[in-house]
């Protein structure tokens, strides 16, 4: 309350000196020696009102607490209105939806489906059986699935799917790598080579 009653009486200073200078005006029509006093003293008050005005907006800032309520309602009238953005709505597009092109073995019982550079690990004299392979749109007497370094039926070339393969016999010279552990498993499209997935040999 100290605080407003400070605002309060600098702004009755300013107040009578806004006045002096009202009546330094009047006074200039009878005498005008008496005006330039009279306006000297009214700039004086009004000087000084806007002086002590300062100093309890000063101390009162000091005190740790907001400045005088004419600072903020002139504040809110000056400050211009700082328009809120409108958030972006974030636009989720829908994930395509792609056929799934899958060699599908089956090991011990369970059907594995590879997808293309994703590799199996089995345990070396473990036997797999290649099921088929998936190729959405295209019908399955024109693909091929081929096990790199088994041999089938050899009636059937780079055609192993329907056959039950001994991962220990595999032919170490179709391994992809030099210790013979890891060898392909290609789906083909006439000669192209659709996918490739790869079989791990674990000692």
């Amino acid at each position: 309350m100290e605080f407003e009653i400070g605002y309060l009486l600098a702004l009755l200073v300013v107040g009578m000196g806004v006045l002096g200078i009202i009546l330094a005006l009047a006074i200039n029509e009878i005498n005008r020696s008496k005006f330039i006093i009279s306006l000297i003293l009214s700039i004086i008050i009004l000087a000084l009102g806007g002086y002590y005005y300062h100093l309890v907006g000063l101390y009162q800032s000091k005190a740790g607490k907001t400045t005088g309520p004419l600072n903020q309602a002139l504040l809110r009238i000056c400050r211009p209105k700082l328009a809120r953005p409108i958030p972006e709505k974030e636009v989720v597009l829908p994930e395509p939806n792609v056929p799934a092109i899958d060699i599908i073995v089956n090991v011990e019982g369970k059907n594995i489906f590879l997808k293309d550079q994703e590799h199996l690990k089995i345990k070396k004299g473990k036997k797999l059986k290649i099921v088929d392979g998936i190729l959405p749109g295209v019908e399955k007497n024109l693909i091929r699935v081929n096990l790199v370094g088994f041999i089938g039926n050899p009636k059937l070339e780079g055609e192993d799917r329907g056959c039950e393969i001994d991962t220990s016999l595999l032919l170490k010279r179709y391994a992809v790598n030099k210790e013979g552990t890891c060898y392909k498993i290609e789906m083909l499209k006439g000669k192209e080579v659709v996918i490739t997935a790869y079989v791990d040999l674990i000692e």
